[in-house]
């Protein structure tokens, strides 16, 4: 295209923006937009916690009295939820050694048994192979070896479908292939 054509064709639809699109290779993730809303609010979250913080620390720090009352109270709740994450740990231990027991009782003689049967199933795959498939191949194979040796000594080849590229009967070549 000339500048002139690319001038009128701009000209013609200036409410529509134009865009290009690669089309060569994977497309790519667009470009992240960063949410300002929620990166204000991490922010000014941050910043709460901090003045809460600081000021909890200096109120302790400026009565000492009330700060032991406080930390004998936070040691007492610490000692009621050590004493509750241990029972949750008793609870965890009896649960996993029902699921071993589960594992060893009922999982295992399931494996024991479809091991089994995968077993037996080579072991009869092996036995018609060897009983069933192989004498029939070696008939076969005995069946189509004297019909050559009766073909040889008769001096007739007996032909099986047809070549591509042969006449039919009107004269012209069939396109179909064997």
């Amino acid at each position: 295209m000339n500048e002139q054509t690319k001038a009128e064709s701009s000209a013609q639809s200036p409410a529509q923006p134009v865009s290009v699109v690669a089309s060569a290779g994977p497309a790519l993730p667009e470009a992240s937009r960063t949410n300002y809303k929620l990166l204000f609010g991490i922010i000014a979250g941050a910043v709460v916690v901090i003045a809460l913080i600081v000021g909890i620390v200096f109120l302790l720090y400026t009565n000492p009295g009330p700060t032991a009352v406080i930390r004998d109270i936070f040691i007492i709740a610490l000692a009621f939820t050590s004493l509750f994450i241990g029972l949750l740990m008793l609870v965890l231990i009896f649960q996993l050694q029902s699921l071993i027991a589960l594992l060893r009782n009922e999982i295992k003689p399931m494996l024991t048994n479809a091991n089994e049967t995968v077993n037996t199933v080579r072991g009869t795959a092996v036995f018609v192979s060897d009983n069933l498939v192989k004498p029939t191949i070696s008939f076969a194979s005995f069946i189509a070896g004297l019909k050559g040796v009766q073909q040889a000594v008769t001096g007739r080849m007996k032909t099986t479908g047809r070549r591509s590229g042969s006449k039919t009967a009107s004269g012209s070549q069939t396109g179909k292939q064997p």
